[in-house]
């Protein structure tokens, strides 16, 4: 009962709170990180105005390049294989872009189908990450330095599974890393 009380919470549609999903194994990483429209850019209306559509288009470009989101540790030797950044939101059509890194690598498409019916004013930012690391077992720490970025944002619920075991985490403004089981 905990546990499906937590994952509820994390269901939901909160400011200043983002959520993320990590999975590591057979040397590859994968990061999901989905972040309130008021976290990344302010507001959570439709970008109409010129001057939205910039802050839209902006939020997605610092997405876009990890570092400004995410940091692994060096030792683990990772790089980027495939990156994703686009924005959910009511009735409207999504910002989507969408970088294949490295052609010859197998990945399941994690596409999700999302009913927005009863949360029309609300738009939500979601970034993908594929990582390919030279050492798994050097892979033992996330950075946020998304929240250097991100002024609203306080919190990321982190749910992380490894091959070693499945983990929860709080990562804050104040203390921006994920240890990893």
């Amino acid at each position: 009962p905990v546990f499906a009380q937590d994952t509820r919470e994390m269901d939901a549609h909160v400011h200043g709170v983002s959520t993320a999903e990590i999975a590591v194994e057979h040397g590859k990483a994968e990061i999901n990180i989905h972040a309130p429209g008021m976290d990344i850019v302010g507001f959570e209306y439709e970008a109409t105005l010129a001057e939205d559509k910039d802050a839209v288009e902006a939020a997605i470009r610092i997405m876009l390049m990890p570092e400004n989101v995410v940091t692994l540790p060096e030792a683990a030797g990772c790089r980027l294989t495939e990156v994703l950044a686009h924005l959910h939101g009511g009735d409207h059509d999504h910002d989507d872009t969408d970088a294949h890194m490295d052609d010859d690598h197998d990945h399941e498409d994690h596409d999700e189908e999302h009913d927005h019916a009863d949360e029309a004013q609300h738009s939500e930012f979601h970034v993908s990450y594929a990582f390919a690391c030279e050492d798994e077992d050097a892979l033992t720490t996330i950075n946020f330095p998304f929240f250097d970025q991100f002024g609203n944002a306080q919190e990321i619920e982190a749910q992380s599974v490894t091959e070693s075991g499945a983990g929860q985490a709080e990562i804050t403004r104040d203390a921006p890393e994920l240890t990893l089981e």
